[in-house]
């Protein structure tokens, strides 16, 4: 079996790839996203021979404490290398809110927590655009409102010529954010063809 067919998550589980292709923007309000420890919690990693299989080591279990992502990088430019040298897993102990966590993760796990890190902010970005269109002077959007809900949660805009971007980035024009780039090139283009 090849690192990447053993690393990867297997596709029907919750924040594999998969998972976060077939996500609706109507289901982002009621994503549960597992807590997060703080960057710089975790304090011994080792990697293993051991195949695990129970639920805790494969999947991401609802209410669980996950180590940060940024702590795991390391670990994640190892594990092809070392799972040519026979290792499976690896041991990770870090630290959330006075508590100590002793976890043994599959790597295909590992790979559910970079999914879990890549997508936190755009889901966010998504919940703010959706708590923002569901005011009451947004109502008359109706077709339009729910095409957009309708609408899988990677989708990219479409309509302009030089710009691509998901439709989660359009939350940057709330509130008093800096404008994503490619969101300010869109506008931009609007500007010209007007």
């Amino acid at each position: 079996m090849s690192f990447s067919t053993y690393a990867a998550p297997p596709p029907h589980l919750a924040f594999s790839a998969e998972f976060f292709n077939s996500l609706k923007i109507s289901q982002i309000p009621d994503l549960s996203y597992p807590s997060l420890a703080e960057i710089g919690s975790v304090y011994w990693t080792a990697f293993s021979i051991e195949m695990p299989s129970s639920a805790a080591a494969t999947i991401i279990v609802p209410g669980e404490v996950l180590p940060h992502f940024s702590d795991l990088r390391p670990i994640t430019s190892e594990m092809e290398k070392e799972f040519k040298d026979g290792m499976r897993s690896v041991y990770i102990k870090f630290t959330h809110s006075g508590v100590n966590y002793s976890v043994n993760y599959s790597f295909s796990k590992i790979n559910l927590i970079r999914n879990i890190s890549n997508y936190q902010l755009a889901a966010q970005e998504c919940r703010h655009l959706l708590t923002h269109l569901e005011l009451p002077r947004f109502q008359f959007l109706g077709l339009a409102l729910e095409a957009f809900h309708n609408a899988p949660f990677l989708s990219r805009i479409h309509g302009f010529f030089v710009t691509d971007f998901p439709l989660y980035k359009l939350g940057c024009l709330l509130g008093e954010k800096w404008l994503e780039e490619d969101v300010f090139n869109a506008l931009a283009e609007l500007s010209y063809f007007r």
